[in-house]
């Protein structure tokens, strides 16, 4: 049977030489994106905590640490999707499509621990503002209501509430709203990287660089809500803006991350492709089947995209490794088929499936005889 993936048994052990090639790019599109989004890191999360740590802005301090953690699904995402596009080795036949996947649950892991992260922040804040705002409300039923929620809010660990407080209070002084630039400015280059890394995801059909640019979306959330949370603190200083929209912020990161992560972990169990998929592989074989119940003799343009001797697909299955997808495809032929023939047919089927999926990565064909008198 006729394997479609190259094969290459050289393996390069990693050198100053080629960490340097990798931090550079290499050249190929998904690794030039992810790079340009790492160094873009790296600036706003230096402007950013700067800009938090003089101009007295907590949220700003905190995006900063968003940032921060970006950085390193920037480096996992680099990583990774450098690796799963080497040759198949003698170790790895099948390719290193799986560690694309790898990248994928780490990024998703990443981006739900900062989600809940972005959750306890904002819901000590919240706490904090709550008992300022019962304070000074009159006794009565809104008062009591008040001090409940607050109770609540406050009942999380002694450590989370410290936690938070160290990143509440800064150096002191009071908010220059001058720092609202630095969070519009974030905004404005985290959606630019998401939209820019997405387009090449969705070209490459790659999981680890789409999980990546909803990475960059969930900064850009981040970095709206400090924005808000500058802005309202100047203009309406007793409202709790900043925590409310963290916590909505957190549930909408936390969903996204969540099911990145289930995805990935399909995968890396050898689920197969959904159902649209494989209907859609099993359109791209129709032409290859003879229409033997047509009353007229086909064309010679019909003949030339049918394979002769090829009865029919009786079942096919596909999975994901990462980018990549193996097809396993199960022909009827008939019982007096010539190697020669049956060659043909496994070279038709596979060239079919990768024109019609470029992701196909490699076709094995199973074929079934059958009496061609009882098909």
């Amino acid at each position: 049977m006729a394997n479609i993936v190259t094969q290459d048994g050289h393996n390069h052990t990693p050198d100053a030489e080629a960490i340097v090639k990798t931090l550079k790019g290499g050249g190929d599109r998904g690794s030039r994106i992810t790079v340009i989004g790492l160094l873009a890191n790296v600036g706003l999360t230096a402007s950013k905590g700067a800009a938090g740590w003089y101009m007295n802005s907590a949220s700003l301090l905190a995006d900063a640490g968003h940032s921060l953690s970006d950085l390193l699904g920037d480096f996992v995402t680099l990583i990774c999707w450098r690796l799963s596009r080497k040759p198949p080795s003698e170790l790895y036949p099948y390719g290193f499509g799986k560690f694309e996947v790898l990248g994928t649950a780490t990024v998703s892991i990443l981006l739900t621990a900062g989600a809940v992260g972005i959750g306890m922040h904002s819901w000590s804040l919240l706490a904090d503002s709550l008992s300022h705002v019962t304070a000074t409300l009159p006794s009565g039923a809104i008062h009591d209501a008040a001090a409940a929620v607050t109770t609540a809010a406050q009942s999380l660990p002694t450590v989370l509430t410290e936690h938070s407080h160290a990143h509440t209070h800064s150096h002191g002084g009071a908010l220059d709203p001058n720092a609202a630039w630095f969070a519009a400015i974030s905004v404005i280059a985290k959606e630019w990287l998401y939209r820019a890394t997405k387009k090449v995801a969705d070209d490459e059909h790659s999981p680890v660089l789409l999980a990546n640019a909803v990475h960059h979306r969930s900064d850009a959330y981040s970095s709206m809500v400090a924005l808000v949370a500058i802005l309202g603190s100047w203009w309406f200083p007793h409202l709790p803006l900043d925590p409310i929209g963290g916590l909505l912020v957190s549930v909408l990161i936390f969903q996204q991350g969540w099911g990145i992560l289930l995805t990935a972990l399909r995968q890396l169990t050898d689920a197969g492709v959904s159902s649209r998929t494989r209907s859609s592989l099993l359109r791209s074989l129709a032409p290859l089947v003879p229409e033997e119940s047509s009353p007229h003799t086909p064309s010679s343009s019909q003949l030339e995209h049918q394979t002769e001797h090829l009865l029919g697909v009786r079942d096919l299955r596909a999975m994901r490794a990462g980018a990549l997808m193996i097809v396993d495809v199960v022909a009827d032929v008939p019982k007096t088929l010539t190697v020669e023939r049956a060659t043909d047919i496994e070279k038709r089927i596979a060239e079919t499936l990768r024109k019609a999926r470029k992701e196909v990565s490699e076709v094995r064909v199973k074929f079934n005889p059958v009496d061609k008198s009882d098909s």
